[in-house]
């Protein structure tokens, strides 16, 4: 399964490719536009694995927004930061089910996202009314990250793990999580989207007749 919006970057390119190597198969004696169509192929397939959107298991507690490392804990301010490689898959998830409050694009930088001042970069920040209160997810673009999709908008309620945008060629993920919220997750910690959890309730009475 292939990222939502991202069809047209991978498959474009593949068919330019391949027709471009069929017609110098058999229009020409050079080997130059054969390389050629062969490398745009390479191209579009590595793509296509950059794009992927795999099918997700939804983990216990307050999950992942994004694939990656943890690079921040800030267990005081309920903050988390997930760095995103190339690598990784670049769809990112809710990691709670919630009310989408707001969804607001700032204009930017587009500084190395491992960067503390990263911060400033541009971003979309997704604001989410759940049982637990208040919750904030920050989807940062960084060097390559060139843009940022979001598949929400204000007045839709999401599931807990669903797919809430994508960040084109990864970067980073903030998540904001409110006082009933304890954070789990470890600087280090490689996790999944929908999947890891990062979050509990400090205590059974915060979580009653709550959905996560």
């Amino acid at each position: 399964m292939i990222a939502r919006g991202t069809a047209h970057i991978i498959f474009i390119p593949m068919i330019t490719g391949i027709a471009i190597s069929i017609f110098s198969i058999y229009y020409t004696t050079s080997y130059i536009p054969y390389i050629i169509g062969n490398l745009i192929v390479l191209v579009s397939l590595l793509l296509l694995i950059f794009f992927r959107d795999p099918v997700r298991s939804i983990g216990p507690g307050v999950v992942a927004p994004a694939d990656g490392k943890v690079l921040e804990v800030d267990a005081r301010a309920g903050k988390v930061s997930i760095f995103m490689g190339v690598q990784n898959v670049h769809v990112n998830r809710s990691p709670v089910a919630g009310l989408v409050l707001g969804v607001k694009h700032i204009r930017g930088s587009h500084l190395p996202a491992f960067r503390k001042d990263s911060e400033r970069n541009e971003r979309v920040v997704i604001r989410l009314g759940t049982g637990l209160g208040d919750v904030k997810v920050v989807q940062i673009a960084g060097i390559l990250a060139r843009r940022i999709v979001p598949y929400v908008r204000p007045g839709v309620t999401l599931k807990k793990g669903q797919r809430i945008g994508i960040i084109r060629l990864g970067s980073r993920v903030d998540v904001h999580l409110p006082r009933t919220v304890r954070i789990v997750a470890e600087v280090g910690d490689k996790v999944k989207a929908g999947t890891s959890q990062i979050g509990a309730l400090r205590n059974e009475a915060d979580g009653a007749g709550k959905e996560l």
